[in-house]
C-alpha cells in the first residue's frame, strides 16, 4: 500500500513536471524588455513555434502584440534563445526561418503598424 502511495504522489510529480518544463525553459531564456507587452500565454505559443516547431498558428491577438513590440524585439527574444544554447528543433537556422515566417504571417494578418521597420 505505502509503495501505491509513493508510486502515485511520484506519477503526479513527474506529470507537474513535465507539464511545467516548457514554461520553465521560456522563462530561463529571457524575455527581452521590450516584448512587456507580449503575455505570457503569447509568447509561450511563439517560443513553441519558433524554437519547438509546433505548426499551430499564433491567434490574432498574439500577432498583434508581437507586431506592436516590434521587429526589433521580435529579433532580441530570437537571438537570446540562439545565444542561450537551449534545445531546438531542428538546425539554428530552422530556428531563424520559423521566426520570419511567424513575423512575417503576423504582420499581414495584424493591423497594428510595427514600431520599427520590418526588415
Amino acid at each position: 500500500m505505502a509503495m501505491l502511495k509513493n508510486l502515485s504522489a511520484l506519477t503526479i510529480l513527474l506529470a507537474i513536471t513535465i507539464a511545467l518544463l516548457p514554461r520553465a525553459t521560456f522563462a530561463i531564456v529571457g524575455i527581452p524588455d521590450c516584448a512587456k507587452g507580449v503575455t505570457g500565454d503569447c509568447g509561450f505559443g511563439f517560443f513553441k513555434i519558433i524554437v519547438l516547431g509546433d505548426t499551430s498558428a499564433p491567434t490574432g491577438e498574439c500577432c498583434h502584440q508581437l507586431v506592436k513590440a516590434g521587429k526589433n524585439c521580435h529579433n532580441q527574444f530570437v537571438e537570446s534563445i540562439v545565444s542561450s544554447r537551449k534545445p531546438i528543433r531542428g538546425t539554428i537556422p530552422d530556428v531563424y526561418r520559423r521566426s520570419n515566417e511567424t513575423w512575417n504571417n503576423c504582420l499581414a494578418t495584424s493591423s497594428v503598424s510595427p514600431l520599427e521597420p520590418a526588415h
